[in-house]
């Protein structure tokens, strides 16, 4: 089974710098661009079947990227970035002032932060992989995927993956609409096949 984890395309908060987390923000206009050519190259491939999180910037680029296959986009919530809590909207340069504790734990140990009323980075990387398991099991092993989620969620599937620290996510880095080509077979399990790829450069 082959398996594109796709962050979605570019936000006007993206733009911002700000935290977006579970904010319900949808594409800018490099966002739909953005969306718009990743479709033109996986329109080459065979797309079985395509995912999101409920978030509409993720749902946005699903129906972009699934309308030259004809496949309706399937919602999976647990697919959703790290909910930032009270840092949401806020720009980077905000949170490092008023948050200066919580970022300086972030920096050294992520796992262990607590954001202010928001989640704990494991808990984003167990219910994200319990998803993307659930999602395998429903297709056979000569199946290709598009799932699209957001930042945290995809680095977190990669340090599973590559049994990478989770503590050590930032091994791994995601701009909006790259993606990760990934595998699972029943027999193999999980394999790494592309860590992190620019739209352009997908192979064929």
């Amino acid at each position: 089974m082959q398996i594109f984890l796709l962050r979605h395309g570019e936000t006007r908060w993206n733009r911002e710098g700000r935290c977006q987390g579970s904010s319900d923000i949808e594409l800018n206009e490099i966002g739909h661009r953005q969306a718009n050519e990743v479709a033109v190259h996986l329109s080459r491939r065979r797309i079985d079947a395509v995912y999101s999180s409920d978030l509409q910037r993720a749902r946005q680029t699903a129906e972009i990227v699934g309308g030259p296959h004809d496949v309706a986009v399937r919602i999976e919530p647990d697919l959703r970035e790290l909910d930032h809590g009270e840092m949401e909207g806020l720009t980077f340069v905000e949170v490092r002032e008023k948050y200066a504790e919580v970022i300086e734990q972030w920096r050294s140990e992520p796992v262990a932060a607590d954001l202010p009323g928001g989640e704990r980075l494991l808990d984003v990387d167990r219910r994200v992989w319990a998803a993307l398991n659930r999602i395998v099991q429903k297709h056979d092993d000569g199946d290709t995927l598009v799932v699209v989620s957001h930042s945290f969620p995809i680095l977190s599937a990669l340090c599973r993956i590559s049994r990478t620290p989770l503590n050590q996510y930032r091994t791994f880095h995601l701009k909006p609409c790259d993606f990760s080509h990934v595998s699972f077979t029943r027999s193999e399990g999980w394999e790494i096949r592309e860590a992190v790829t620019n739209p352009s450069q997908i192979r064929e």
